[in-house]
């Protein structure tokens, strides 16, 4: 009989979420592993609708506490958390009565719990709770993981896994023109301004594909005057094959611990536009020559790498077909350690 592992953490929480995802699908094999929301895992089993369990879950945040923890306590301390709030307090005090021990996954960086300072509260308390025992495992990812030595010795190397599954055999979609894309969730450090003033200063003959709306940037992106295309939520299936028949990607953030939206695309093979600091293309000499920006609040930067693979189809087909090898090496890598990790720590 495989062993039982509970993922859990909030439904607004897509980083950790994807994580968790992942992590679930290359560890099925080994575990009868379950990804329950924390609203569907703390709310009462009367409680039917999402817009109930929702409001149940921020009345518990507020009060740092939940009145159950029945539904996590057969699983023993098989069980890790993909977020840290004030809501965990009193599941882990309750929790610890029993004499388990749940473990966490942190995924922030240093840069982005400077931008969200909340996070860097969040953060210590969760190394202080490591140290005094009342958690398992706190798992960090790679580049998190460097600053282990130096403020939080005990915890433990989590890299992101890939499941290369959901990419193959995907048809993508047969869009006209030159067509770039700029889909992510508005948060700072998604340096949503830079990229769209850099599409429009390329000057290249394409429209720019988006899933935000853009008056919430008071009226800057009306002023710049890029040719865009706002999308609705578009369903998984239909979302890759969209994707996929993308020319070009924009993904140069600033404060990212890994971006699975790089990821995916390199999955699909399209060229995607980012930084150094995301090592699954900068640690590859090719991509990083033609994808990464060393200049990142400096628009004309991306908009002469943009104009360069607009111009170059050859070297766009070069970028994908590598991208797709680059990120099949980076998953087998990652598996291989989550894999080693999971089965370390949890029986």
């Amino acid at each position: 009989m495989k062993p039982k592992l509970l993922l859990s953490t909030p439904l607004l929480t897509p980083g950790p979420m994807t994580a968790l995802r992942n992590h679930r699908s290359i560890l099925q094999s080994y575990y009868d592993i379950e990804l329950i929301s924390l609203e569907d895992l703390i709310s009462p089993a009367w409680f039917t609708s999402i817009g109930q369990k929702r409001l149940f879950y921020r009345v518990c945040k507020r009060m740092k506490d939940v009145p159950s923890v029945s539904n996590i306590v057969p699983y023993g301390e098989n069980i890790i958390f993909g977020t840290f709030h004030p809501i965990h307090e009193g599941m882990i005090k309750k929790l610890n009565r029993l004499n388990i021990r749940p473990s966490f996954m942190w995924c922030s960086t240093l840069g982005q719990m400077e931008s969200t300072p909340h996070e860097m509260r969040l953060f210590m308390r969760l190394v202080e709770l490591l140290k005094r025992g009342n958690i398992k495992c706190l798992f960090l990812p790679r580049r998190l993981f460097d600053l282990a030595g130096y403020i939080a010795e005990e915890a433990e190397l989590l890299p992101y896994s890939i499941d290369l599954a959901p990419y193959q055999q995907i048809e993508k979609s047969d869009i006209p023109g030159f067509n770039v894309d700029l889909f992510c969730r508005p948060r700072a450090g998604k340096n949503i301004l830079n990229q769209i003033a850099a599409f429009k200063m390329a000057e290249i003959n394409g429209i720019l594909h988006t899933n935000f709306a853009t008056k919430q940037f008071c009226g800057i992106i009306e002023g710049i005057g890029s040719s865009i295309v706002q999308h609705e939520w578009i369903p998984a299936g239909d979302y890759l094959k969209f994707v996929a028949g993308m020319n070009l990607s924009l993904q140069v953030t600033i404060g990212e611990s890994f971006n699975y939206a790089v990821c995916e695309r390199m999955c699909l093979g399209v060229p995607v536009l980012t930084t150094r600091d995301i090592y699954i293309v900068s640690e590859d000499r090719f991509l990083a020559k033609y994808l990464c920006i060393d200049a990142p609040d400096t628009p004309s930067v991306i908009a002469r790498v943009i104009r360069r693979i607009a111009r170059d189809h050859k070297l766009a087909l070069d970028i994908a077909q590598r991208s797709r090898s680059r990120i099949a090496e980076v998953a087998e890598f990652n598996n291989n350690i989550v894999l080693e990790q999971i089965q370390k720590h949890f029986s």
